[in-house]
């Protein structure tokens, strides 16, 4: 009984685990204010058979109420599609230009196994000062010695409060 309780347990430490998790990265947002929205989030954890399968979009109003977001009109035309290219990735789109400095949105993801919403917020810069802030960074970077530079995300999770946008009338 003991060898095949045993074998039992060593058979199941070998066996290979599949991970079941499925989650969201970072958002990578590739456009600027008063231009149409084109930003990719990074799938973790997913196979490219997962992008056949999953179900994205923006979450419902209740979802959103549930997190104390406002839900403004203008989210609802945001386009989600889930791409495979280096990995599996969510592209976020939208069809007129982001007159809104700020947006703060939660995504809903659900596949066979399990079910995912995350908050994202992502602040859009006017196109001229992108520029020029590059080109200011630039400068400022070129006489002075190499040193490592503070990063930060422009995204939260659900438990922080974000940035919440002003519902334009």
């Amino acid at each position: 009984m003991h060898k095949l309780i045993f074998a039992l347990a060593l058979g199941t430490l070998l066996h290979p685990m599949t991970v079941l998790a499925l989650g969201l990265g970072d958002i990578h947002v590739n456009s600027s204010l008063n231009q149409q929205l084109d930003a990719r989030i990074d799938v973790l954890s997913a196979v490219p058979e997962d992008a056949e399968v999953l179900i994205v979009g923006l979450a419902s109003r209740d979802e959103f109420s549930k997190t104390g977001l406002d839900r403004p009109h203008q989210l609802s035309t945001l386009k989600f599609k889930v791409l495979v290219d280096d990995g599996i990735y969510i592209s976020v789109t939208s069809p007129k230009p982001v007159r809104e400095p700020a947006l703060n949105f939660l995504v809903e993801v659900d596949w066979p196994k399990g079910h995912l919403i995350r908050q994202y917020t992502i602040l859009l810069e006017p196109p001229a000062s992108m520029k020029r802030t590059a080109t200011q960074k630039a400068a400022s970077t070129a006489n002075r010695p190499t040193m490592p530079e503070a990063t930060s995300t422009i995204e939260s999770s659900t438990e922080a409060d974000g940035f919440r946008p002003s519902e334009s009338p």
